[in-house]
């Protein structure tokens, strides 16, 4: 697959994903898609990374979609506010 096509439907199933978990931070409410990250609410994010690998979008999107309460929209500060508060920067998974 070539890398722009690729990149392209990333983008297309982030901001789908996005969309579906409400489009803005459950912290705060900011709403700039270009600073809202999918985040794993008890942490692992990294290891979701890797299993699910170039699809993580359309497969975090199908979780959600089936009932999964693993994941909320955080903009990039309360991204890394929750990381420092629950220590996950430091945490190996």
């Amino acid at each position: 697959l070539d890398a722009k096509l690729h990149r392209d439907r990333q983008q297309k199933h982030r901001a789908e994903l996005l969309g579906f978990m409400g489009g803005k931070c459950v912290r705060c409410g900011y709403d700039d898609y270009r600073a809202l990250a999918i985040d794993h609410v008890n942490g692992g994010g990294t290891i979701d990374r890797r299993k699910f690998g170039g699809n993580y979008f359309s497969a975090v999107l199908q979780l959600v979609k089936s009932g999964s309460k693993d994941y909320q929209v955080l903009c990039s500060n309360c991204n890394t506010i929750k990381r420092h508060e629950n220590d996950e920067i430091a945490r190996k998974y």
